[in-house]
């Protein structure tokens, strides 16, 4: 494996002298140049007296996998997956077309506004953090037009996530719940996140001042319900920001690569924008029509985009939002839903 080349400058928690130790004589550890060399100290070229002083040579200091400290990619891995599998698209329809010519880097199927990125793209194998669409199938049931967001997968282990656009007639107020998450929650929409344990509450959101919270993705968290319900009784955050769930959906060892292969699911990468707008979208419906404003929604799409409409989600049946929400998701990765059934 080729070495990462980084010049390694010192922090804050390097004020103090720090011992290094030598790579051991089978490291593949090496100066810039090619070949190996050493010190009168029996130190590689690079590790100068300096080192041992808490300063650096000017030489960089080469990562390699023998090294305790790999280099960290700070950007979100996965909207950089998302730009390769754009540039791939371009170069493509470039080959294809004579003519094409290649501008700077705006997939198909990704829309940028201000600093957020809205973008989709298919998977070949489902990831913590994607979404599994419901592919138009036979014997669904309660699954039919769903789009689920994964908390966790392991295949030796299984998998969980919560269903993002099955709304009930209920309001989380009608529920039995404790007096201080009733009063915050009172006219919120409950949703269902599975049929697994529906008698447990679960809460999605953006908010990373939850305590208790787990990020699934940066900037999409689920958990913290008290803690919500805290925020919200201070007045420092709004209940439509968070989306209460009953149940779970989840599967067995190796359950879901089975469905997979059945052709169940379509897995989805999707950004944090993307997924935020479905929460979103969910929690302006109301099991009373026109009783909550439309939180703005359509107007973070084209105005191409079929969703651009100001029609909103008031007045619509549990079954056309869960239809609504799973056709945007679709358009966000470039997909007609005719075309399900060719990927």
């Amino acid at each position: 494996m080729t070495a990462l080349v980084c010049r390694a400058q010192m922090g804050p928690e390097d004020a103090e002298p720090r011992q290094w130790d030598a790579p051991s004589s089978s490291s593949s550890w090496q100066p810039l140049g090619g070949a190996p060399s050493s010190s009168s100290s029996g130190q590689p070229a690079g590790f100068g007296a300096g080192a041992r002083s808490g300063e650096w040579d000017d030489e960089p200091l080469l990562f390699s996998p023998d090294l305790d400290t790999p280099p960290v990619l700070v950007q979100d891995w996965r909207a950089f997956r998302a730009r390769l599998l754009g540039c791939e698209e371009r170069w493509a329809a470039s080959a294809c077309s004579p003519g094409y010519v290649l501008t700077a880097y705006t997939p198909p199927h990704c829309v940028q506004l201000g600093r957020e990125e809205r973008w989709a793209h298919v998977l070949t194998q489902p990831e913590r953090g994607c979404l599994l669409v419901a592919r138009p199938r036979e014997g669904l049931g309660m699954f039919k037009n769903t789009v689920i967001l994964l908390l966790e997968h392991e295949d030796s282990e299984g998998s969980s996530g919560l269903v993002i656009n099955m709304a009930t007639p209920l309001l989380v107020s009608q529920l039995g719940l404790e007096e201080d998450i009733a009063d915050s929650f009172r006219q919120c929409p409950l949703f269902i996140g599975g049929p697994v344990t529906k008698n447990l509450l679960h809460v999605l959101h953006g908010r990373r001042d939850v305590e208790g919270a787990l990020e699934i993705i940066e900037g999409v968290f689920a958990g913290g319900v008290e803690s919500a319900a805290e925020l919200v009784r201070r007045r420092e955050a709004d209940p439509r920001e968070f989306m209460l769930l009953a149940g779970y959906s989840g599967w067995g060892p190796w359950q879901l690569q089975r469905e997979l292969r059945a052709g169940t699911w379509l897995p989805v990468a999707a950004s944090q924008a993307v997924i935020m707008d479905v929460l979103k979208e969910s929690l302006s419906w109301s099991p009373e029509p026109q009783a909550v404003p439309r939180m703005g929604i359509g107007a973070a799409l084209p105005s191409n985009s079929p969703f651009s409409s100001s029609a909103g989600t008031s007045g619509m049946s549990c079954d056309e939002l869960k239809l609504q929400c799973w056709q945007r998701v679709l358009y966000r990765a470039g997909i007609e839903p005719h075309m399900l059934g060719m990927l």
